[in-house]
């Protein structure tokens, strides 16, 4: 981590911020954790099907996905967990950073796209919470627009994607590389296209919580 701010008024991007965040080997051992790939983390986009699997005698949660299945699937689809902020301690550690410099809960979404090919579901959007995203494995390339406030205006929500069509030029325009971060604040458009196989981590911000009265257990445990 350089020592330039993670934190941004506006859209920024930094070169080289933070390296060796997480793996495509790492992504695996947390698929391999089959209790931790519950149906509320595990998110499907684009696939309007359910699935359904034989479980053991021994799964204490029938709802997690099968580690083969998710596998099969990141060839075909895009995928992003949730619920992840304390996936690794790298992750968490970032967490706590944002959490303690803002004064909001924040977690961490795994966004995974393994052919570039496949086209994003959510287009080019606007979401309700800021969001600092750090490149992690490939390449992707982000385009975010001027705040649209006539577009927002009425609307509520916490974490909800808006898709809307962009006919003007992107203030920010880059190709992030691995170890890059950019930061997006809330109701800012943006777009992302995987230009390779793609791994990254977002970290979401709820504007309207407080850390300092309730938030994630971020002590790491060693033994």
């Amino acid at each position: 981590m350089n020592s330039d701010p993670l934190l941004f008024n506006t859209t920024k991007y930094v070169e080289g911020y933070f390296h060796n965040l997480l793996s495509w080997s790492e992504l695996a051992d947390l698929i391999n954790i089959r209790p931790l790939m519950t149906d509320k983390r595990v998110h499907l986009l684009g696939l309007g099907k359910r699935f359904e699997w034989i479980n053991s005698t021994w799964t204490s949660d029938p709802n997690c996905f099968p580690p083969s299945l998710i596998r099969s699937l990141l060839d075909e689809i895009v995928i992003y967990f949730t619920d992840m902020s304390r996936a690794t301690k790298n992750i968490n550690d970032i967490a706590r950073v944002i959490e303690e410099q803002y004064n909001k809960q924040v977690d961490a979404h795994i966004y995974v796209c393994r052919d570039p090919k496949i086209e994003h579901p959510f287009g080019a959007h606007y979401d309700f919470n800021d969001n600092v995203i750090i490149q992690c494995e490939g390449m992707t390339n982000f385009k975010v627009w001027k705040e649209d406030k006539n577009a927002v205006k009425g609307l509520t929500g916490s974490g909800i994607n808006i898709k809307i069509n962009m006919t003007t030029e992107p203030i920010l325009d880059v190709n992030m590389k691995p170890g890059d971060a950019i930061w997006i604040p809330r109701h800012f458009p943006h777009l992302a296209t995987s230009l390779t196989p793609r791994l990254s981590v977002s970290f979401p911000l709820s504007y309207n919580s407080d850390v300092s009265k309730s938030g994630e257990d971020r002590n790491w445990i060693t033994l």
